[in-house]
């Protein structure tokens, strides 16, 4: 009976990544949802307007008759570390994630615009070396989450309003070592779930030009995993009975946001941006497992994790040097939502800073493409948990590219609204031609 609860309580800790990876935003949460996005650290709620605001802030595609289409890629690099209380310290091995993105949306009218994304919010690929301390809590893990995000918005005057509605894909696999005695196994997992939510974004050009301010709230989103597998390999025969093959079922609830951003244009082709968002981790409160294939009821466990709602802050500038060349940069911090003492390698996690730059090449024709890097620092942070106590730190790289075409400025102008413009005058008519008068005038009268 102990080894079956031992049993229990490691698949607890394996499952533990699946549903606290894909809701990490100071871990792993993918806010570089576009390469100029990337570039700007994501600070871009009050002025973004092409076709990845469907991701930012819906709002931001409600720019008339314009056609904005785009797909990117990111490149992540994460190098992670665990030190332990004796100062061994254990890294990730190299690897390369690779979430990807693509948008499109268009003016319907000059004043009704609606588009479609489809992003990767959420993910992780993260293996730990063989035989490393921490193996009977997680060795593996490949994490993917899928938004199909369809969006509308609306144009009125100065104000622009967007929603969008959320339907969500989420895939998992992770591995862990299992101990038996003197025997040594692992238990395979994997699962899939659906959720939906929605968005709602408000954009407002408070003074033309130089003030605008922008809000995006994103909704929490649920997932059921209810076809989840438990795979155990190398299980003695004496336990087979209890230690088999067979389902298991969570559900968790993804966090909530809130996007605050404010931004100026100090002179016409440069905009700064400064963003807060506030994330509710306090959704966060436990894994719960059940198994309902398991006749002794002694797997079913509930691991107390308690996170703690964060606000994070984006700072982010565009400038353009020519119609061909825009430059861009930015910073963001982002505090980790993990208490001390429920911190272990399974969620490993850390307050992050990240610093980015960017920029995009434009053709006249209306294709562009755009580089955004981020370099992304994770601050040490110590580990109180009874289980596993220990050091977490270590750094990111990030780079994105996104290739896409937007409606040209000349060809936006010829979509604009004639109302107010003055129709030429027609040319007055020339006078008609004169033919001289056939009938002779008179004589003049004779003298007297």
């Amino acid at each position: 009976m102990k080894t079956t609860r031992f049993v229990g309580l490691a698949t607890v800790a394996a499952l533990a990544t699946l549903f606290t990876r894909d809701a990490s935003a100071a871990g792993t949460a993918l806010d570089v949802q576009s390469a100029r996005g990337t570039g700007m650290a994501s600070a871009n709620t009050a002025f973004t307007d092409d076709s990845a605001s469907i991701f930012y802030n819906p709002a931001g595609i409600a720019q008339g008759k314009k056609l904005d289409a785009q797909v990117g890629i990111n490149f992540i690099a994460p190098a992670f570390s665990y030190t332990s209380p004796s100062g061994t310290k254990t890294t990730l091995p190299f690897s390369v994630i690779t979430p990807f993105q693509a948008y499109v949306s268009g003016g319907i009218t000059d004043d009704l615009s609606i588009g479609i994304g489809v992003f990767t919010p959420f993910g992780l690929k993260l293996t730990w070396p063989d035989k490393w301390a921490g193996r009977a809590l997680i060795t593996e893990a490949n994490l993917r989450t899928f938004d199909i995000n369809p969006t509308i918005a609306y144009k009125i005057g100065p104000f622009r309003i967007g929603a969008g509605f959320q339907l969500v894909r989420a895939t998992v696999e992770l591995k862990r070592d299992l101990r038996f005695g003197d025997q040594e196994g692992s238990v395979d997992l994997g699962g899939s779930a659906w959720g939906y939510g929605g968005n709602v974004g408000i954009q407002l050009e408070a003074v033309k030009q130089y003030l605008l301010f922008g809000a995006h709230y994103r909704s929490a989103v649920k997932t059921s995993f209810d076809d989840g597998l438990a795979h155990f390999s190398n299980v003695p025969a004496g336990l087979q009975g209890a230690i088999h093959d067979q389902a298991v079922r969570t559900s968790i609830v993804n966090p909530d946001s809130l996007q605050l951003g404010v931004a100026t244009h100090p002179v016409k082709k440069l905009v700064i941006d400064f963003d807060a968002v506030w994330i509710q981790w306090s959704h966060f409160k436990s894994i719960d497992l059940n198994f309902p294939q398991d006749a002794s009821k002694s797997l079913a466990t509930s691991q107390p994790k308690n996170w703690n709602n964060t606000v994070n802050f984006h700072l982010g500038a565009e400038g353009e040097l020519s119609d061909i060349w825009t430059l861009r940069g930015g910073v963001l911090v982002d505090p980790s939502p993990s208490p001390a003492e429920t911190l272990t390698p399974d969620i490993p996690d850390a307050t992050r800073i990240n610093l980015a730059l960017g920029g995009t090449w434009k053709h006249e024709s209306g294709v562009h493409v755009d580089l955004g890097y981020q370099f992304i620092i994770l601050t040490g942070k110590t580990s109180t948990a009874p289980a596993f106590p220990g050091d977490y730190g270590g750094f990111v790289n990030v780079l994105g590219l996104s290739v896409g075409y937007s409606t040209p400025k000349a060809k936006e102008a010829m979509n604009l609204p004639q109302a107010d413009v003055m129709p030429p005058l027609d040319p007055a008519p020339a006078p008609a031609a004169t033919t001289p008068d056939a009938t002779p005038a008179p004589a003049p009268s004779p003298a007297l």
